[in-house]
């Protein structure tokens, strides 16, 4: 194994402190602010990074999977049916979300990994809506039909609700974190980089749907409920929003596009017609000026700084002082 060479140490740091700066900021904002709208809409965001980190693994693997939502909703459902119907506990039930997001990815992803573009795009969101269906159509009445699953008991009902809230921001940012470090680990393996096509695609697929079930089974636990419209083609175009604004391909891409898009429908959310016209022109923007999205661009901008200050990757800091 060779050793990391100190450029190379140098340029990890960079990358790293930022990331641990805004990790430890964010973790004391329940601290020094209460507002409780602030902390619901920082979960929001957490919860959409998620979701757009799982979908992020499959589409850089080359399959256009357009069902997620889907995936993400089997872990809310299957967490949710857990607590209402067996009285199971949210911490126990959590875990069943997670392994149903992955066995939901198998079903509906891995028969189209062969597949491309427009082909794989259209059975996986067929798939999606054959799920959809089925929780409206469920004769047992166990999902609740179209009016949603209800009732589904939170991790940290115990608490009073301010510190109930708190303490779900908490438990989100750490798991958004470990996803974050779990993708940028997948996508720098042998696999994640393309030793194998399907190799590849059936580990990204996996992996996608584990954390899609974790996404969906914060969801349903944090908002005690989940409904089929959860699964329809306006909250796809949000998430492939996020995904295509951000940074298609990217660790931090989805992140950053999840934190932008959802605090703009946010402010705009009384105003239908005017948030789907900004979010819009921000994906046009981003599509003309910057494909690689927010994340492409910050990357280029710091570049282009670490060189105007000097910095050359792999050059001793004499020599860069003679040139």
């Amino acid at each position: 194994m060779s050793e990391m060479t100190p450029a190379a140490s140098v340029r990890a740091k960079i990358r790293v402190v930022p990331t641990i700066v805004v990790v430890i900021a964010l973790a004391i904002v329940p601290l020094v602010w209460r507002n409780d709208y602030v902390i619901s809409l920082l979960i929001l965001i957490l919860l959409s990074s998620l979701m757009t980190q799982s979908w992020n693994l499959t589409l850089g693997s080359g399959i256009w999977n357009l069902g997620q939502l889907a995936i993400i909703a089997s872990g809310g459902y299957v967490t949710g049916l857990l607590t209402v119907t067996f009285g199971v506990s949210a911490w126990l039930a959590l875990p069943a979300g997670v392994l149903a997001g992955g066995l939901a990815a198998a079903i509906i992803v891995l028969p189209v990994i062969r597949l491309r573009g427009i082909f794989a795009a259209l059975l996986t969101l067929a798939g999606a809506e054959v799920v959809r269906l089925l929780i409206i159509a469920d004769p047992a009445g166990l999902t609740g039909g179209r009016f949603g699953l209800s009732g589904v008991k939170g991790l940290f009902d115990n608490l009073s609700a301010t510190w109930s809230l708190r303490a779900s921001f908490w438990l989100t940012l750490v798991l958004s974190v470990a996803v974050m470090l779990l993708a940028q680990r997948t996508m720098g393996s042998p696999l994640g980089r393309g030793s194998g096509r399907r190799r590849q695609a059936v580990m990204m697929t996996l992996v996608s749907g584990l954390i899609a079930g974790l996404a969906g089974g914060l969801y349903a636990t944090f908002y005690h409920g989940i409904t089929p419209s959860f699964i329809a083609l306006g909250p796809m175009g949000l998430l492939a929003i996020m995904v295509v604004v951000g940074g298609l391909g990217t660790v931090r891409g989805p992140i950053i596009g999840a934190f932008v898009v959802t605090i703009l429908s946010e402010a705009l959310r009384d105003t239908v017609v005017w948030r789907l016209v900004v979010l819009g022109a921000l994906l046009f923007v981003v599509l003309a000026f910057s494909p690689a999205g927010i994340d492409g661009l910050l990357q280029r901008s710091i570049d282009k700084l670490r060189l105007w200050m000097g910095f050359r990757p792999g050059v001793p800091r004499e020599e860069r002082k003679e040139r």
